[in-house]
């Protein structure tokens, strides 16, 4: 049962993602636990459930779990729901968050094209609501949180509205130009 245990908290931590459990050498553990395909199904709408559960507008790890989810798994049902929470949520946002919500999206966008099942019609609702939420960005007076200055500072980026605005510019070209 204890294998079991850390088999679900390696499956958790890393999203069910192998290629992340690979690349930090934690992957012949959980292989080692020969955890069947069925439970790892489990255990995945398990983490979706907790994850969408736990979304807040402000505080968005939840919220890149789950698109992680999306990109590898190509769970593109749970796309439509992300979308609904950051259309219902995202107005709240600063002009960063609402920035990464968009990026994080396109990269949806540009990852479906793994998945063969990935519903055009989801994708087309998304790429028109990312050119919703860019076109906010740019009509609108840039704001930059408090939390959000620390996070760009962190990841050293430059925490200006120019910079803001010259990022959001080129996710409109790159979403401009993608074919769905």
């Amino acid at each position: 049962m204890v294998n079991k245990e850390r088999a679900k908290e390696l499956f958790f931590s890393y999203y069910g993602n192998e290629f992340f459990m690979w690349k930090d050498g934690d992957l012949d553990e959980y292989k080692s636990y020969n955890i069947s395909k069925d439970q790892e199904s489990v255990w995945k709408e398990e983490l979706i459930e907790k994850l969408y559960s736990e979304l807040d507008v402000k505080h968005n790890s939840s919220l890149n779990g789950l698109i992680l989810i999306i990109n590898y798994f190509g769970e593109y049902n749970l796309l439509k729901k992300v979308l609904y929470f950051i259309s219902d949520n995202y107005m709240q946002a600063d002009s960063f968050l609402k920035l990464r919500y968009a990026e994080e999206l396109f990269d949806i966008l540009e990852k479906s094209k793994f998945h063969e099942h990935a519903p055009e019609d989801t994708l087309l609702e998304t790429k028109k609501f990312i050119i919703v939420i860019i076109n906010d960005i740019l009509s609108n007076n840039v704001e930059i949180s408090a939390e959000s200055k620390k996070i760009l500072e962190f990841n050293r980026d430059m925490p200006d509205e120019n910079y803001l605005v010259l990022r959001t510019q080129d996710l409109l070209k790159k979403i401009e130009s993608l074919d769905i």
